[in-house]
């Protein structure tokens, strides 16, 4: 096909060119079912990819729920090692807005920060959110907050982007394991005494198992959890939980008065 002269006097040639497609639906057939055919097959080795490179316990999670395991989490690490392997980068457009509020003297209460996924030519590829309450979750941490909200706007850029949200859920804050040693003084956990060693009593197993389905207590420290009720909980062990998630009661004067304060207070 001939077009008018290229400035030179001289007739020029060119090759058909596809018009641009704003809704892919209006493609025509044979390039709708080819750009569909390439994309399922790119996708199957993007899976492929996370199934076999991705780390359980470090790039993913999942907890024990009454006793079936849930719906994988992405974490941090495997967020990044996809957004790499695509060559993605991450951006905060408006975190600028919550370090002038700051410097502004402003007290927050939310951070709400938005993710963008940008590509190496900057084009945005993907977009996620992440919101943190700063005094309900993070005991007024204003930096905590930032860092988590930022962490969790970027996995959910990740799951949006990548397609993969029928593998993996949006992140769980990963905590460290509970341990005697992260406790104060007042509720330090001392070896069971003699007699305790007997399993504990439904009771006290259901009030455990509570701890599995809230909201407060870390996913780490519900695999715990589960792990000694699953293995036969101990009376000991029992208290030991109680006493740390929900504090300490006495009984003064016939009345049961609270005399320390439980983590889930805390939280």
């Amino acid at each position: 096909m001939e077009t008018p002269g290229n400035g030179n006097g001289q007739m020029t040639e060119y090759a058909d060119v596809q018009p641009a497609v704003i809704n892919p639906m209006d493609a025509a057939p044979e390039l709708f079912r080819a750009s569909l055919d390439r994309r399922k097959e790119n996708r199957n080795t993007l899976m492929e990819w996370i199934r076999s490179s991705l780390v359980e316990g470090r790039d993913f999670g999942s907890i024990m729920i009454k006793g079936q395991r849930s719906k994988p989490s992405l974490l941090k690490p495997g967020a990044e090692k996809i957004a790499g392997m695509l060559g993605l980068t991450p951006r905060f457009p408006n975190l600028c807005n919550y370090e002038d509020a700051v410097l502004d003297g402003k007290t927050l209460t939310y951070i709400i920060l938005k993710c963008e996924l940008h590509n190496q030519i900057g084009e945005v590829i993907g977009e996620g959110v992440g919101a943190r309450s700063i005094e309900t979750q993070d005991n007024g941490d204003l930096n905590k907050s930032l860092k988590m909200a930022s962490k969790s706007a970027m996995i959910d850029a990740t799951l949006r982007c990548a397609g993969i949200s029928e593998i993996f859920t949006q992140d769980i804050e990963e905590r460290p394991v509970y341990r005697s040693d992260n406790l104060d003084s007042s509720q330090q956990i001392h070896p069971a005494k003699s007699g305790d060693d007997e399993l504990a009593s439904e009771k006290q197993v259901s009030a455990v198992r509570g701890l599995i389905e809230n909201p407060k207590v870390y996913p780490s420290e519900k695999r715990q959890i589960h792990g000694w009720v699953e293995s036969g909980l101990l009376k000991s062990k029992a208290k030991e939980l109680l006493d740390y998630y929900y504090g300490i009661s006495v009984l003064v004067d016939g009345v049961w008065t609270k005399s320390s304060k439980g983590e889930l207070e805390r939280r």
